[in-house]
């Protein structure tokens, strides 16, 4: 199984900052990323980025998460074009979800 972690948005409803990149304890998208890894439960953890954060993409590329870049002309056309690319099972959540742990992917994957 697959976990794509959606990662390349403007952060329009922020000023256009990177809010995946703000700070609750650690980076909001590391949140999300060590709750998947500890979760035991993917094969892959893909990150989809795009032009529109390239902090983000930046920061990811020092993590064991695999990077995919996409148009970022959208989240539906993101989506759609990273899913068309791949076979497996895949569970889609956001980058910002610092809330989200292991406990609660366990549940969701089974």
């Amino acid at each position: 199984m697959i976990a794509l972690i959606m990662a390349g948005g403007k952060g329009s409803r922020m000023n256009n900052s990177e809010k995946l990149l703000l700070k609750y304890k650690k980076p909001i998208i590391s949140h999300v990323i060590d709750a998947l890894i500890h979760s035991n439960s993917f094969d892959r953890i893909i990150v989809v980025t795009s032009p529109n954060a390239p902090k983000t993409k930046q920061f990811l590329s020092k993590l064991k998460v695999e990077i995919m870049e996409t148009s970022g002309n959208g989240y539906v056309q993101d989506l759609n074009y990273v899913l068309n690319q791949l076979s497996d099972d895949v569970l889609v959540v956001s980058g910002d979800l610092p809330l989200l742990d292991e406990i609660i992917i366990k549940k969701i994957v089974s």
